[in-house]
């Protein structure tokens, strides 16, 4: 069973005031959103997932709060989130839970708003059954230290499928430190500029006027049809994945890969997202898998393939073998993504403090 996106109870608050919320953006509207999380909430496991993974330009997480471009079906946004404070209602032991996310939205377009929702709910995994998931995982008794450092972790969604299945590609059998520069340097040379009508951004440095909306996002991520048609004089690499790369990028431009179940097919499963990419030369079963669990929010995906997931396990005293370790997992499904996320847990912090 694959989560299926849906609107979540929200309190929101539109700037009356343009000018005063975003100087000299007056285009643009402010929207204040909170987005309550299902308890308990280990928001700061994303916000720490999504540090690491930022692309330079695009997105960026500085004292607590994390910022990025993003693109809409009416127009363009930028987005800055932070973990509300916690609820009243927060056990007093333990980590600390946030309560859910609260974002502040300019969207060039204010019929964009229900749609932000949506994605950066998703982003979040604020609608995860956390009790009926720690309930399943706590019957590994070798989880249960992670899981009383990390109550309701989450799985990092996507607020862009084509976005997300691009940087899985470009990041294949490469650091996360290494992807992270070809993704910016590819977004600096594909990727338009965040201009408010003033002047443009430089490469790899922002405008002045891009400044003012939030501090450290300047460009967009490319979208499939920059790919297709810049990607092959910028693309580095092994040659096969360059070309998986720019044919990726073509069938998707053209329409001919669909991947988003927001989009035209909005009841594609995890069985098909994975059958149409894997039918791509290139394209195995890791990247399918990885992009079905950011993209649809599969909750039952686990990426033995994956060499640092199979390595925490090890870590924790759990099976480290591929083919032990699929046997294992079979006793938590169906959130099988949620065990991988416990894996990965420390691999993450150790990125997160540079060691």
């Amino acid at each position: 069973m694959v989560k299926t996106k849906s609107r979540v109870p929200t309190t929101r608050v539109v700037c009356a005031d343009q000018n005063g919320c975003m100087s000299d953006t007056a285009a643009w509207s402010r929207v204040d959103l909170t987005l309550p999380a299902r308890q308990p909430f280990d928001g700061a496991g994303v916000m720490r997932f999504l540090a690491v993974h930022a692309v330079k330009g695009v997105e960026t997480y500085s004292a607590g709060t994390y910022r990025r471009t993003l693109r809409l079906p009416q127009g363009r946004a930028v987005v800055a989130v932070r973990l509300a404070a916690p609820s009243p209602s927060a056990e007093p032991a333990g980590p600390v839970s946030p309560a859910g996310i609260e974002c502040t939205l300019w969207l060039e377009h204010g019929a964009d708003v229900a749609e932000a929702e949506v994605r950066l709910a998703g982003l979040f995994d604020v609608q995860a059954d956390a009790q009926a998931i720690d309930g399943v995982l706590g019957r590994v008794a070798e989880l249960r230290g992670s899981l009383a450092a990390a109550p309701g972790i989450r799985v990092p969604g996507s607020v862009d499928a084509h976005e997300t299945l691009f940087r899985t590609l470009i990041g294949q059998q490469v650091s996360v430190t290494a992807a992270r520069t070809v993704q910016g340097r590819l977004a600096a040379a594909l990727g338009d500029e965040l201009t408010l009508g003033g002047t443009p951004s430089v490469g790899d440095e922002p405008s002045v006027d891009a400044g003012q909306l939030a501090p450290g996002v300047w460009r967009f991520f490319p979208t499939a049809e920059q790919f297709a048609a810049g990607g092959a004089a910028e693309l580095r690499g092994p040659p096969r994945r360059v070309q998986t790369i720019l044919e990726v990028a073509e069938a998707l431009a053209e329409g001919r890969l669909v991947i988003d179940a927001s989009s035209t097919d909005a009841t594609l499963t995890q069985t098909e997202l994975t059958e149409r990419l894997v039918a791509m030369p290139g394209i195995g079963p890791w990247t399918a898998g990885y992009v079905a669990m950011r993209v649809l929010g599969a909750p039952d995906a686990l990426l033995d393939g994956d060499l640092a997931l199979r390595a925490g396990a090890a870590e924790l005293g759990l099976p480290g073998e591929r083919r032990e370790l699929v046997r294992f997992a079979e006793r938590v499904a169906p959130w099988r993504s949620y065990f991988g996320m416990h894996l990965w847990r420390e691999a993450v912090a150790r990125l997160a403090a540079g060691t």
